[in-house]
């Protein structure tokens, strides 16, 4: 069970807002989440067992946070965002060697096309990981999803992976023949960064990634899934 009394969010956090792609989808970068970061992170690596999610294609572990981190976290979010539903949301730490991805795990994703879900990473590593990365598919333009151009993109997806074997077992980590970076969002310790859930994404990873056997060593980050209030 993760210590929730080290998770205090600071009410002074600053906020960012961005713009990014075609659509001009709405990002939101915070920094300094936590009033003790240093704190949050080691509470982070105070874990239990992974538990197993079936059909998670996370490359890593992931450890439900408590009900109680989610009611303080919302409250904490809604000075800064308006939201209308209670989150979910993991300790996560990637920690698969890119010899051993699926290749669904090697392309970029998105969790949802609802349009009121929005995404929030927090970073808790200090160095030696990358941030955040949003994606345009080229043969179809998307960027952001709905559920009207799912069933699109899945159907080119699967044109353009028509043999998965071929793929390279290689973390996502900027362009490639499918699909284009549109923007990068830098990391920094105790820094948030929450973006409409539907938007293909995928986290910064050394394309070679070896893998860790420990969470103090890897990337370390309290992901989480949010309902906003229509604007």
């Amino acid at each position: 069970m993760v210590p929730i009394e080290a998770f205090r969010f600071n009410p002074a956090a600053s906020a960012i807002p961005v713009a990014i792609g075609a659509a001009a989808a709405p990002l939101l970068v915070v920094d300094d989440v936590f009033a003790d970061p240093v704190a949050a992170r080691a509470a982070a690596r105070l874990q239990g067992p992974a538990q197993p999610r079936p059909n998670d294609f996370y490359p890593g572990s992931r450890h439900p946070l408590p009900g109680e981190f989610l009611q303080s976290f919302v409250g904490w979010l809604n000075s800064l965002v308006p939201t209308s539903g209670p989150a979910h949301g993991f300790v996560s730490i990637v920690n698969k060697p890119a010899a051993e991805l699926l290749p669904i795990q090697t392309l970029p994703h998105f969790d949802t096309t609802d349009e009121e879900i929005f995404a929030a990473v927090i970073y808790l590593f200090e160095e030696g990981f990358g941030g955040t990365s949003f994606y345009r598919h080229r043969a179809t333009g998307y960027e952001l999803l709905s559920a009207r151009t799912e069933p699109l993109y899945r159907a080119a997806l699967r044109r353009d992976v028509a043999d998965p074997a071929a793929i390279p077992r290689r973390y996502r980590n900027g362009d490639d023949a499918l699909f284009e970076r549109i923007y990068r969002q830098e990391p920094r310790f105790n820094r948030m960064v929450l973006y409409p859930a539907r938007l293909l994404h995928a986290g910064d990873i050394e394309p070679d990634y070896p893998g860790v056997a420990g969470i103090a060593d890897g990337r370390l980050t309290l992901t989480l899934l949010i309902r906003r209030k229509p604007t």
